[in-house]
């Protein structure tokens, strides 16, 4: 059983699942949902549907460039089956995803870490900025704390 990719937003289609459409050329475009086919034949761009795989890919929300991600393309040659190998890559399937699952919250995480830190330097710019309407603030409370202060001297 093969499980192929859709190709707007590289979702996994899996067996009896999805349409195929094959165009006069022969190219065969596979969609995991009506959603898909319909984008496709409205002729949108997935790079620029926020939802897709590759869009998130280009704005950096998605792990790409990493060796572990090798491990899931399709090779389309054919093989000996040596049942030695399959048991290796049968054993060796958990520890990956164990790998891929560490690597993916490490970048979520670093992704998160570096957006709160965007976040403050911004915020010290404002403040910055702005520092005269802080000063205006700080002295209005000063006048406020004076006049609470006459006002309990005078009772």
């Amino acid at each position: 059983m093969r499980i192929e990719k859709c190709w707007f937003c590289s979702s996994n289609i899996y067996q009896g699942h999805g349409t195929i459409y094959v165009r006069n050329d022969a190219k065969v475009f596979r969609f995991c949902r009506p959603k898909c086919r319909k984008l496709f034949a409205r002729r949108v761009n997935p790079r620029k549907v926020k939802w897709t795989k590759i869009s998130r890919k280009m704005a950096n929300k998605e792990l790409c460039n990493d060796a572990i991600l090798t491990f899931e393309h399709r090779l389309n040659e054919p093989r000996m089956y040596d049942r030695a190998e399959a048991e290796r890559t049968l054993s060796s399937i958990p520890r990956i995803l164990e790998i891929r699952k560490r690597r993916e919250d490490f970048f979520i995480k670093d992704r998160i870490l570096t957006g709160q830190e965007m976040n403050k330097e911004s915020d010290l710019k404002y403040i910055e900025r702005h520092a005269n309407l802080l000063e205006e603030e700080v002295a209005g409370e000063k006048q406020v704390a004076k006049a609470k202060k006459r006002e309990a001297q005078t009772n």
